[in-house]
């Protein structure tokens, strides 16, 4: 059964359009569940337009049995998009694979882009918006999901990319303290380098530079900021990214970001880092890995930057290093230059040769397959995804006591979620596991019986739905599943996720060792 867009909060328009969101009002006689509302205001890459509309805080909930006293394991699901993209429908994220596993599944929309993420520092714009909107829907979960079958006390929280750093940006929050029981990160921290802001409002101002706004002070910035469309902040918003560093992975320009503490409710009262090694997190089971090929569809982004490559590889460091030192910003350039390419000298080198070095995989134009070389030098997974995984895992491990499932979700097929969007020929790309895990009305994965996709659909969905119901990934075993999760642990442990499972130890660990040393003056 599928009930489609119920709205969780009011829509935040006017001088309200970067605030807290509201609970939404009750409904007389009955409301009309069977078709999804609008997403919010994005620029969609796929189709190059903007999408959506500013009334979009609608959350949609697939149960099989509409029974208070089911009490079924719930799973609230964010999207992913950089924070500055995309939706909650089944467009993508359809119920079908998940909800047979005997679980209610929840989807839902919130404020993206400078809508969703403007703050400058004050109660004008305070920031967060966006994350806001999901703690409503927490909220909303919490108190509505016996309705449909669900256990309030039984909510695991999961998500990709953003969706996967929302995740963890809930486990540091006060705001999101006992919504949810369990979290489940897909390709996406609190702490990758695309996932937060640390100059939000200088950024808010040039927004307002690029809109024909010229003032210094916050109230009236805002007050012009509301007055434009949904469309006109988001066009403003990319025209400020041309001019921003884009190597190290952080194409957007409003981002989660560090609140200040005026008297309000804050999501985010310091930077995950430091929440996350003074243990302000909650100690619940986490599930949490990567695809072998995290950045496959990313490199045609590079195709426009060979000579900032060459010539500043320091832009490949993440901003959370906070390196204001030009000279050592330099050296730990040349430092992550040589430990992914050695002596290479890549002055003069072809764009796709150069990029081959880059990712292990990609096409989009430039097909890329030279294998040999590709496996030398995976920088751009770990710059993006890879590398605030692990540090993320190995500092969440000694701050909380609950068990931590660490994968690498390593199936190679001929079709997934992101290669059939993006057109990537090779490797598991970003994404390519939510394949078997959502069916997609767009895409029609629905696997063949009996084929290596059914299988691996099958695994997957198994794994997530254990986890949601027990806090543990294999806590049932069948002729799929057969094989039992150790939790992390003090020796690695991970599970190498393909169509036979595999328990193995030490995920990435000399890449990791490289940026432990990176962050050592961050991880303390």
């Amino acid at each position: 059964m599928c009930f489609k867009g119920i709205p969780y909060a009011k829509p935040n328009v006017g001088r309200n359009k970067f605030q807290m969101p509201e609970p939404a009002d009750n409904w007389e006689g009955t409301y009309d569940a069977t078709y999804h509302r609008s997403s919010c205001p994005y620029f969609c890459m796929l189709e190059q337009e903007m999408k959506g509309n500013e009334d979009c805080l609608y959350i949609n909930v697939y149960t099989s049995v509409l029974d208070k006293e089911a009490r079924k394991a719930v799973m609230v699901w964010f999207h992913g998009g950089s924070f500055n993209g995309g939706f909650g429908d089944d467009l993508f994220y359809g119920p079908d694979f998940l909800v047979e596993k005997n679980v209610v599944l929840v989807t839902l929309n919130y404020r993206l882009g400078p809508i969703g993420f403007l703050n400058t520092g004050d109660q004008n714009a305070p920031g967060n918006a966006g994350l806001k909107d999901q703690v409503m829907a927490l909220k909303w979960v919490k108190d509505n999901i016996h309705y449909f079958g669900g256990c309030p006390n039984r909510v695991t929280i999961f998500g990709e990319d953003a969706g996967a750093s929302s995740v963890q940006f809930h486990m540091m929050s006060p705001m999101s303290d006992g919504l949810f029981n369990a979290a489940i990160l897909q390709s996406g921290t609190a702490v990758s380098t695309w996932a937060m802001s640390y100059k939000a409002r200088e950024l808010a101002f040039k927004l307002g530079d690029k809109l024909g706004i010229e003032t210094d002070d916050s109230a009236e910035l805002v007050d012009r900021l509301a007055g434009f469309t949904a469309k006109e902040l988001i066009a403003a918003s990319g025209e400020l990214m041309k001019t921003e560093n884009t190597m190290n992975g952080r194409f957007a320009a409003f981002l989660p970001s560090v609140e200040v503490d005026l008297g309000q409710e804050i999501f985010l009262p310091a930077d995950p880092w430091t929440l996350l090694k003074t243990g302000k997190i909650a100690d619940v089971p986490v599930m949490a890995g990567i695809t072998t090929d995290e950045s496959a569809f990313f490199v045609q982004m590079m195709l426009g930057n060979i000579d900032q490559m060459n010539e500043n590889f320091e832009d490949f460091l993440p901003d959370d290093l906070n390196i204001t030192d030009a000279a050592h910003k330099n050296r730990l350039g040349e430092n992550l230059k040589s430990f992914y390419f050695g002596d290479k000298n890549h002055e003069r080198v072809h764009d796709g040769e150069y990029l081959t070095l880059i990712s292990r995989h990609g096409d989009g134009g430039y097909t890329v397959r030279h294998s040999a070389v590709l496996s030398e030098a995976p920088m751009l997974d770990d710059v993006m995804f890879d590398a605030a995984a692990a540090l993320t895992l190995e500092v969440l491990s000694t701050r909380i006591s609950a068990p931590i499932y660490e994968y690498i979700f390593s199936y190679e097929a001929p079709f997934g979620m992101m290669k059939n969007l993006y057109h990537v020929d090779d490797g598991v790309a970003h994404g390519d596991e939510m394949t078997y895990e959502f069916y997609s009305d767009m895409l029609k994965n629905i696997p063949q019986p009996g084929s290596p996709a059914e299988r691996m659909t099958q695994i997957f969905t198994t794994l997530l739905t254990n986890f949601a119901k027990d806090g543990n990934p294999t806590s049932k075993l069948d002729e799929f599943v057969d094989v039992n999760w150790e939790p992390r642990g003090s020796e690695d442990n991970y599970l190498n996720i393909n169509q036979e499972l595999k328990m193995e130890q030490g995920l990435l660990q000399d890449r990791k060792d490289f940026w432990m040393n990176l962050y050592k003056n961050i991880l303390g």
